[in-house]
């Protein structure tokens, strides 16, 4: 089978479509994907200020959280699930409804000389109304 020229053009051009569709689904799904380091891992890493922002994800520390209404600036401690390992974060804006003690926490900024996260962004995670009770024994 032999193909025109005009239907040559006709799936180059189809292939040049499909090319740029996909590449742009890649591009959005690399964009949405969101990885974020444990307490521990960054803690393994070693706390070292650097201009490169990084996300942290844990749990907010029981009896941790300070919060100064008037200026907006919140203290407080997050800590590894599973190690209990600990870091000092510092963020200044509103906070989420959901944030509170217990609750998991996704923080994104950098490190100060001082070895605290400075947070630029602070996510809660919202717990969940449907789950069921665990049961009690």
């Amino acid at each position: 089978m032999v193909l025109t020229s005009k239907q040559k053009k006709l799936i180059a051009g189809s292939l040049v479509v499909i090319a740029a569709v996909g590449y742009l689904i890649f591009a959005g799904m690399k964009d949405t994907m969101v990885y974020y380091y444990t307490v521990s891992e960054v803690l393994s890493k070693g706390l070292t200020s650097n201009d490169k922002g990084m996300r942290v994800g844990g749990k907010v520390t029981q009896n941790s959280i300070k919060w100064d209404q008037d200026n907006l600036n919140l203290k407080f401690e997050m800590e590894d699930e599973k190690t209990h390992e600990k870091l000092n974060v510092e963020y200044h804006g509103t906070i989420p409804d959901t944030f509170k003690e217990g609750v998991t926490v996704i923080v994104e900024g950098k490190f100060s000389e001082q070895r605290v996260f400075l947070a630029r962004t602070l996510l809660a995670k919202c717990p969940s109304k449907y789950e069921a009770e665990k049961a009690k024994k």
